[in-house]
């Protein structure tokens, strides 16, 4: 599959100052766990007692021990791995806000946490931004650790969603967390303060639904709700462009699995009946009863069909411009042809004895 790399700039910038009371301290890590979210979670969790806590410590070791630099944040950021956005932050100590915000997430998910890494952009700068979603005490909150570097405090923690949607718009409506959400166009003259033409929808109920889908789903569904708020700038016409992409890498990736599926099939009913031959070759010999002779191609007809099935429905979604269905499909006919001549022959064979 290939991957085309779209080109699309995150940045960081402290604006407009939010505050929120809490105990902030950062805590101390030993170096040695500091190169995985594995273990940076499982030390938290030993040391720390509540889910609060928790939360604390791993925005604070973020802000504190990893630093903004956005040299290669194209081909780490937008690859098809996405561990790539923590691993490599964890191992530099060094990022863009999609590295602050995945490597802050994923020690939360790892500390049975839920949390989601959001993408947008913000008030003062239309390029894109990201920051991570936290459920606590079964409340979603905003964090924004990357505006948070090196601060002592934290302005971007734990904010409720109607304060964080002042300066955070996120291309997926669902991540406003707001009960009525708002369109781009609504954006772009100002925060309303009334009910939207968009429908109302329970936030927990929603999100913890998409969070149950899995990746494909969760593409399509947020395609299909950005779609719905209208593309208004150029951002998110790009974001757009990239989720697209990223579902059609996905059906790629699905179609790859298929012909795979299907060539094995196809291998599989060409050996049956390569066996068959050599052993007709060898005036079936040694003998074997009746009841097994005739079913010695029983099973090549199944396998055919199941790799034609798998077959036509590579495609269907997206563009097949990689594998070669039309000339497995041809094999698979020609094989299905000799099976039916071979088993005129056996059937010829069996009323003789």
């Amino acid at each position: 599959m290939k991957f085309w790399f779209i080109s699309f700039l995150f940045v960081s910038f402290v604006g407009k100052v939010h505050s929120q009371l809490t105990n902030y301290n950062a805590i101390q890590i030993p170096l040695s766990e500091t190169y995985s979210s594995s273990s940076i979670a499982k030390y938290i969790s030993i040391n720390l007692k509540t889910d609060r806590e928790k939360i604390e410590a791993a925005y604070s070791w973020v802000t504190a021990n990893i630093s903004y630099d956005k040299d290669s944040m194209y081909n780490i950021n937008w690859g098809p791995d996405a561990s790539l956005k923590v691993s490599a932050a964890l191992r530099r100590k060094k990022g863009v806000c999609e590295n602050f915000a995945a490597v802050f997430t994923d020690i939360l998910l790892k500390s049975n946490i839920p949390s989601f890494v959001v993408n947008g952009y913000t008030i003062y700068s239309k390029t894109g931004h990201g920051w991570s979603a936290v459920k606590l005490d079964n409340q979603w909150f905003l964090c924004d650790p990357t505006w948070d570097i090196g601060v002592g405090n934290t302005r971007y923690f734990l904010i409720l969603p109607i304060e964080f949607i002042d300066t955070h718009i996120p291309f997926d409506p669902l991540w406003q967390l707001l009960p009525y959400p708002h369109t781009y166009h609504q954006y772009n003259k100002g925060k309303p303060t009334t009910k939207t033409a968009l429908p109302a929808w329970d936030i927990n109920d929603s999100v913890s639904a998409f969070l149950q889908l899995d990746s494909l789903q969760q593409f399509e569904a947020s395609a299909l709700r950005m779609q719905q708020t209208g593309t208004q700038i150029n951002t998110l016409k790009t974001w757009q462009a990239y989720t697209k992409m990223k579902i059609a890498i996905v059906y790629g990736d699905k179609d790859k699995e298929l012909y795979n599926a299907a060539v094995a099939d196809f291998n599989k009913a060409t050996t049956i009946f390569n066996n068959f031959v050599t052993y007709r070759n060898n005036q079936f010999t040694p003998a074997k009863p009746a009841n097994i002779l005739k079913n010695l191609l029983a099973d090549i007809p199944a396998l055919i069909e199941s790799a034609n099935n798998k077959i036509n429905q590579i495609g269907q979604t997206v563009a097949n411009e990689q594998y070669d269905t039309g000339g497995i499909k041809n094999r698979l006919d020609n094989l299905l042809k000799r099976v039916i001549m071979q088993e005129k022959y056996l059937e010829e064979y069996l009323y003789k004895l």
